[in-house]
């Protein structure tokens, strides 16, 4: 097979001869993230769809000046709703792996190349200090980068008025340290002066005829009180104003107050939505909450006292609001609970929502829940993304909305098998090995990554699109590779990765649980027994869907009944080691389709004129409509008298068929299968052709694998032509 073709192609600025690559090497690598996006060329056509109905909007809004009522804070902001009509918005659906992010992500660079094209401006979002009503914090939007030099003009501006105020108190305490310093000197000046006149006249009559030789304390004590009336006490006080100015100071009452994380409080506005890079935004809000998605209000303890953080400052945005203009991608949109869904449904349709306290403790009695801002605008472009299951899981009135509004959009899990998607494996290739570093991959290595994709998409003309599980193989191959010291990673390095290393966990169980369980199986694929036939079914992880093969050994036994005047006992049909837990089962269903082949082919009901009793032997819950050609066979062989292959295992749903011709039609899970009976030793295993046809390429096993479309190609592979005695369909000997 031709893989990758024989001619040059230019790829992405450069040139890549297909005939002649031997590794990965050098091969272009493009930029444009939505480039990298591979077998998603419908879901690309809807986003870009999608992108070009939202530049229109966006360029109307522009037109009408919508922006422009958000560029003062004071400015009354408008009313969306009777702006523009609500959308678009996309939800991707598929099997994980698939690329949903990665779409979301690209979508973002390629609404930057659209607003550079269109001249629109991304915004920047600030709070104000609301001086009238401090619990309303006023909002305004700002061309992107405008905001920081807005808040740096604010910063100046309040630095400038600090100073001033610095620089005042500080020369005010020193003039007030100056003049109180003086009265202080003027107070022991005098009182020196007054000891200096005692002492002058202390040998004489007593002073002013009013004190004694002996009283000199009583004489300063005087002195002092009429001296510090007039000095010590006016620089007392003055020193006790400068206590206080200090300790509130020290406290925050005169701007030094400590908030949220120590920060100073500050009136200057605070930017809560920065797009100074001009990139749109892309907001990953998977498993966010109510918080999160949609903006809080921080508590701050020493807010009701009026010394911590002013109310603008603690106000932070939420995804809605960083997404603005930008791409708000939610995963698993199904786990959204009711409020939030309620609430995105008002960001959705009317572009802007205030910010206030959100959070699961909403319930206390704290000082953010008076606090509610402005409306915010968060006019996003909301990526939704999940599984099939979120069809009906989705809350009715999001859903109604995105059909109404967006579009949903399926992911492809798989894509053609053809040369230029063979040559976009190449491209998944080397894409991973440039992201994580890793050596190139040589041309054969690719070969079996694209064998893996195709297999791992269960048709022959198929290769699957969920990539991250390749990647998983990507890097392991190559750290096997490293391990060894090589140049380049080769087809062994990827087969053992396959193989040994890149197994999920639930397989990884699946397989443990059975090959013990093997130990104790009694299957031995020898020889030619009649009555013992050997099915193949699988088993699923009912979490991930994950399969493993599983190898059953089927015996049958038939008699057939006397219908003499002496027997009254009638014939019954019995089939055990399958599900019976009363609910409907396919396996019901197969037992019933083979009552009647038989009847068709050989005109009797081994439930009436026999005792048929078919056991899967050591098996419990076996179901599933795979089952009903090896009752089928089982059942001939015991009719005819025709020992089975037991190299042989079979798998394939029975039909009541039409003019003698017994259709055998196709089931799932056959390279499961195929591998267990691989692994169990059997040469051939025969299945539906539809299934050949569309599934399977022969080369990927060890064994012989034939197709079969009836029940007679089945017989003619499995039974051996060795006629064994068996009296008129009586009991074997």
């Amino acid at each position: 097979m031709n893989y990758f073709g024989e001619e040059s192609e230019a790829i992405h600025g450069g040139k890549w001869n297909w005939r002649t690559f031997k590794s990965t090497k050098g091969f272009p690598i493009s930029d444009d993230l939505l480039s990298w996006v591979i077998g998603q060329e419908r879901a690309l056509e809807e986003c870009y769809l999608c992108l070009d109905e939202w530049v229109h909007k966006l360029k109307y809004l522009k037109k009408e000046k919508w922006f422009d009522a958000w560029n003062d804070p004071d400015k009354e902001k408008p009313n969306f709703t009777k702006a523009a009509p609500p959308g678009p918005y996309l939800l991707l659906l598929g099997d994980p792996g698939t690329g949903k992010s990665l779409i979301g992500r690209a979508l973002a660079d390629h609404l930057t190349e659209l607003y550079e094209k269109h001249d629109i401006k991304l915004q920047d979002i600030v709070c104000w200090q609301n001086k009238i009503i401090p619990s309303e914090p006023k909002i305004s939007s700002h061309p992107a980068g405008e905001a920081k030099k807005i808040i740096f003009k604010q910063k100046l501006k309040e630095t400038k008025k600090l100073f001033l105020q610095k620089v005042g108190i500080k020369v005010l305490t020193n003039l007030l340290i100056v003049i109180a310093s003086i009265f202080m000197f003027a107070g022991f000046y005098f009182l020196w002066q007054q000891k200096l006149l005692w002492d002058a006249n202390s040998a004489s009559e007593p002073i002013l005829g009013m004190y004694a030789a002996g009283d000199f304390p009583h004489f300063m004590l005087e002195s002092f009180v009429r001296i510090g009336a007039t000095t010590f006490l006016p620089a007392g006080m003055m020193l006790m104003f400068l206590i206080l100015v200090m300790a509130l100071g020290r406290f925050g009452m005169m701007g030094g107050a400590k908030g949220i994380g120590g920060a100073k409080a500050t009136n200057v506005p605070k930017l809560v939505v920065d797009n100074s890079q001009k990139t749109a935004p892309f907001i990953d809000a998977t498993g966010h909450g109510s918080a999160q998605l949609f903006g809080s209000i921080a508590w701050d303890p020493l807010q009701t006292g009026g010394m911590g953080t002013p109310e603008h400052q603690r106000v932070s945005a939420g995804d809605v609001h960083r997404a603005h203009m930008g791409i708000l991608y939610i995963d698993e949109i199904k786990n959204l609970k009711p409020t939030g869904a309620v609430t995105l449904l008002t960001v959705l349709e009317d572009g802007q929502l205030p910010i206030t306290l959100r959070s699961r403790w909403d319930e206390g009695n704290t000082a953010a829940m008076a606090v509610a801002t402005e409306p915010v605008p968060c006019m996003c472009f909301l990526v939704g993304a999940g599984n099939f299951d979120s069809i009906g899981q989705l809350h009715p009135a999001l859903m109604d909305r995105i059909y109404g509004y967006g579009k949903v959009v399926r992911m492809n899990n798989d894509m053609a098998n053809t040369l230029e998607n063979r040559r976009k494996y190449v491209q998944f290739i080397a894409q991973e090995v440039s992201r994580f570093h890793l050596m190139p991959f040589s041309r054969e290595a690719c070969e079996e990554i694209v064998d893996e994709g195709r297999r791992r998409s269960n048709k022959s003309d198929g290769l699957t699109t969920r990539f991250r599980p390749m990647i998983s193989i990507v890097k392991t191959a190559a750290i096997l590779a490293m391990k060894e010291g090589c140049r380049s990673i080769e087809r062994k390095h990827v087969k053992d990765a396959i193989e040994n290393h890149c197994k999920t966990i639930q397989k990884q169980m699946l397989e443990h649980q059975i090959s013990e369980r093997g130990k104790l199986l009694e299957i031995n694929p020898e020889g030619a027994r009649l009555g013992q036939i050997y099915g193949l079914a699988v088993v699923s992880d009912p979490y991930s869907g994950e399969m493993t093969g599983n190898v059953l050994a089927v015996k049958g036994f038939l008699e057939k009944r006397d219908n003499g005047n002496n027997n009254h006992q009638r014939g019954y049909y019995k089939v055990t080691g399958v599900a019976k837990d009363g609910k409907q089962r396919f396996i019901a269903d197969s037992i019933a389709k083979v009552r009647s082949v038989i009847l068709q082919k050989y005109g009797v009901d081994i439930a009436q004129d026999y005792f048929t009793h078919i056991d899967f032997a050591q098996a419990y819950g076996v179901d599933g409509p795979s089952a009903g050609v090896t009752m089928t066979l089982l059942l001939c062989s015991l009719i005819e008298g025709k020992p089975i292959r037991q190299d042989v295992a079979v798998t394939g749903e029975i039909n009541v068929g039409v003019d003698d011709r017994v259709p055998v039609t196709a089931v799932g899970g056959l390279h499961e299968k195929i591998k267990a009976a691989e692994a169990w030793g059997f040469r051939k295993v025969v299945i539906p052709a539809k299934n050949f046809k569309h599934s399977i390429d022969p080369s990927d096993y060890d064994l012989e694998v034939v197709a079969a479309e009836t029940l007679q190609d089945y017989l003619r592979e499995c039974r051996v032509d060795e006629k064994r005695s068996f009296n008129e369909f009586g009991k074997l000997s």
